[in-house]
C-alpha cells in the first residue's frame, strides 16, 4: 500500500518486516555489485559504527547508489534512510523505497516532529537512521554544502550521538579523462568518530533547544568531515554539480 501524508512513518507491523528483510537482503547484493564496477567502493574504520545502540548517520550525498554504499558500511545490518515525503507517494515506487528502509520526512518542523515521534519505532528495530544533510545530492562533490540542521536536532533532542561518513574520490594512478585515466573516479567511504551533541547543545530559560547552538553542532560535523576529505587528498576532477531532483529517486533534505 502506498504511504500517504498523514500515515506513519515507519510500518513496523511484521508483514512489511519480512517482506523488507526479504526484499533488501535479496537486492543489495545486486546494487552494491553495480557499485562496485563503477566506483571500486571501499571502506574504513567500520568498527567504529560498533557498540552504539541508537545513533544519526549523516554524510555528504554524492552519487545516486549512496544509500547502497551507506547500507554497505553498516552489514549484516541495517540503516532507516530518511527521503522526501513526495518519494514514497508513488504507489509501486514508493512501497519498494520503503521496503528498502525509505522513511518519509514531511516538510517543516511539524515532518521533524513526526520524524522525533517515529524514533520511538525506528530504534526499536535498527540502531541507526540516516540522514544527507546537505538536502540535495552533488555529484562527486569534495566540497560539502551548508548542512541543514534536521538530523542535528534530532540528535540533540534524544541525546544520541551523530557519527559521519564520508565519501572520498580519487583518480586512481592516471590523471582523470585521459585515455588512461579514470571517467568514474574510486570511491572510498569512511566512518569517522561519532559526535554527540552536550559538547554544542545550549537550552534557553524555558529549557527548550537553542537553535542557534543545533546549528554550530551541524557546522562543527560539517567542518570535521570536510577535514577528513581534505587529509586524504579527496579529488575535485570529477565534479559535475548539483543534481537535478528526480521525484521517487532523491533523498530527503534534513
Amino acid at each position: 500500500m502506498a504511504y500517504k501524508h498523514g500515515s506513519p512513518l515507519i510500518d513496523g507491523s511484521l508483514p512489511f518486516r519480512i517482506a523488507s528483510f526479504m526484499t533488501f537482503y535479496t537486492l543489495w547484493p545486486l546494487a552494491q555489485g553495480i557499485n562496485r564496477m563503477l566506483h571500486g567502493i571501499r571502506y574504513e574504520d567500520r568498527k567504529k559504527l560498533a557498540g552504539f545502540s541508537r545513533a544519526i548517520l549523516v554524510s555528504n550525498h554524492t552519487t545516486l547508489l549512496d544509500p547502497v554504499s551507506v547500507s554497505g558500511a553498516l552489514l549484516p545490518h541495517r540503516t532507516w534512510h530518511t527521503l522526501l515525503e513526495e518519494t514514497v507517494k508513488t504507489p509501486i515506487l514508493g512501497t519498494f523505497i520503503r521496503l528498502l528502509g525509505g522513511v518519509p520526512l514531511p516538510p517543516g518542523r511539524q515532518g521533524l516532529r513526526q520524524m522525533l515521534a517515529a524514533c520511538k519505532t525506528a530504534f526499536r528495530y535498527r540502531r541507526f537512521i540516516h540522514f544527507y544533510p546537505e538536502g540535495d545530492c552533488y555529484i562527486y562533490n569534495q566540497r560539502i554544502e551548508a548542512f541543514k540542521p534536521g538530523a542535528f536536532f534530532i540528535a540533540a533532542a534524544l541525546d544520541i550521538p551523530v557519527i559521519p561518513m564520508v565519501s572520498i574520490f580519487s583518480e586512481g594512478p592516471f590523471k582523470a579523462h585521459t585515455w588512461l585515466g579514470r571517467s568514474l573516479p574510486l570511491k572510498t567511504i569512511r566512518i569517522l568518530d561519532a559526535v554527540y551533541p552536550a559538547r554544542f547543545i545550549r537550552r534557553d530559560a524555558k529549557g527548550d533547544l537553542c537553535g542557534e547552538s543545533i546549528r554550530d553542532f551541524a557546522e562543527a560535523v560539517r567542518k570535521i568531515m570536510q577535514e577528513a576529505i581534505n587529509d586524504r587528498g579527496g579529488s575535485s576532477a570529477f565534479y559535475r554539480g548539483k543534481m537535478k531532483r528526480l521525484k521517487g529517486i532523491h533523498h530527503e533534505r534534513s
